[in-house]
């Protein structure tokens, strides 16, 4: 019966599993402590001490003749070190770019000028660091090549960079490496970077907000008498430092030889707070330079997405992601402020949990996942202020089908990044508008 039974076992295992352990068992690392020494053969200049040293050794002890490949092999090295080394001593860079803010995508200049003090001209320049994001054993990935610098000039070169996530770049100092003129060697120098570019989350554009019921107006709200911005004119008074010079009263103004500016009612805004479930998308790899997760960024940007369509509906909105709580002051400068806060923000493990105590009139819109959404709805101190938007939960087919009894649960959207954000959340987003315009 043992023989049979160990047959059976062994039928049990698949081909594919005995292709992966024998993939597993070669990729295995048996001596760890020799990984420093093995790196040197990763780069050219390793190939190239092993080989001197094997011209060397076969000189010495059998042909005297190879004493010229040695030498011709110590010539290249100590040339292809020097050189790098000396045009990088001569040289100073700085980098511009063309504008301070730009959005996820969008093609930007950046102005490179190199001062070459020696007299020759370099060959080989390249500007690296900085502008991407890769991994930490990827080798550096250039942004920019320069063909020549001449000699004892203050050269200009501009080229065009496109960034594909949000940050602030360059995001470590950038460096101008050469490894002319055999690439065995690597020199580099730091470049100078003057104003740096924060990339702003890219958003999509939202044509209008569903109906939010409540003791308040739905987001404008009523009007009162007090003074504000948005209804009739209800008085006039002197100028103070800071009003709106459309405000003006240019009839009372001529007649009193003063500045008179007129005074208009004020909305009663309901507030809207979005926020973001950190914890939800938290990213546990640790290979990366600057942590980086594709929910995480997707919730980013439909948040930015739905505060920016309700800030334009003059609601008053907070924002709060991690350690960033931002109540948007009205007009252009209060989305500015929010935008440049989120690509400044960055993941940290103190920041994951953020609070839903924003009081029972505050409409709260909180993007998490589905492994999260019980937990949220049984925290939340008013479940009917509470909507929840689900990122990388399930596919826009299956919301179609479960859209009613969702939307009973508490849940407006819930977006699939593996396809389209963008298009899911502009679709779904629709579709709520028409419903709740319906009702």
């Amino acid at each position: 019966m043992k023989p049979r039974d160990a047959s059976i076992r062994l039928a049990k295992i698949r081909p594919s599993q005995w292709a992966g352990n024998l993939v597993a068992f070669g990729n295995y690392d048996f001596c760890p402590w020799a990984n420093r020494y093995v790196y040197w053969l990763k780069q050219p200049m390793g190939w190239f001490v092993v080989a001197a040293a094997a011209a060397a050794l076969t000189a010495m002890f059998l042909e005297p003749q190879v004493w010229i490949v040695f030498g011709s092999l110590a010539a290249v090295m100590v040339l292809g070190v020097v050189w790098p080394w000396v045009a990088m001593r001569g040289t100073t860079a700085k980098i511009t770019f063309d504008c301070r803010r730009c959005r996820e995508g969008d093609r930007r200049q950046v102005r490179l000028a190199v001062h070459n003090r020696w007299p020759w001209p370099l060959w080989g320049l390249a500007v690296e660091n900085g502008f991407f994001l890769r991994p930490i054993d990827e080798e550096n990935r250039p942004v920019a090549a320069l063909a020549r610098v001449p000699g004892w000039s203050r050269s200009k070169f501009v080229f065009e960079f496109c960034p594909d996530a949000r940050g602030v770049y360059p995001h470590q100092m950038p460096e101008l490496a050469t490894g002319f003129p055999f690439g065995i060697w690597r020199a580099a120098k730091t470049i100078s970077v003057e104003g740096a570019l924060l990339v702003w989350p890219r958003t999509t554009t939202l044509t209008a907000i569903p109906s939010l019921g409540g003791d308040i107006a739905d987001v404008i709200g009523m009007l009162f008498d007090r003074p504000g911005y948005e209804g009739d004119v209800i008085g006039v008074r002197p100028y103070r430092h800071g009003d709106r010079l459309r405000s003006i009263h240019w009839a009372q103004t001529a007649r009193r030889d003063a500045l008179i500016v007129t005074e208009r009612q004020a909305a009663a805004r309901r507030l809207v707070v979005v926020t973001v479930d950190v914890a939800a998308f938290a990213n546990s790899d640790s290979r990366i330079e600057q942590p980086t997760n594709n929910s995480l960024e997707a919730a980013i940007r439909v948040a930015a997405s739905i505060a920016q369509e309700f800030h334009a509906h003059h609601a008053q909105v907070r924002f709060v992601i991690g350690d960033v709580d931002l109540l948007l002051a009205p007009g252009a400068d209060g989305l500015h402020r929010l935008f440049d806060a989120l690509a400044r923000f960055q993941a940290e493990p103190e920041f994951f949990r953020p609070p839903l105590s924003f009081g029972r009139q505050a409409l709260t819109v909180l993007l998490t996942n589905s492994q999260r959404r019980s937990e949220w709805e049984h925290e939340a101190v008013s479940k009917s202020s509470l909507r929840l938007v689900l990122i990388d939960d399930q596919g826009e087919s299956s919301n179609r089908t479960n859209s009613s009894q969702s939307r009973r649960q508490n849940v407006w959207i819930s977006i699939d990044t593996g396809a389209d954000p963008s298009r899911q959340l502009r679709h779904q987003w629709e579709r709520l508008c028409n419903d709740s315009v319906a009702k």
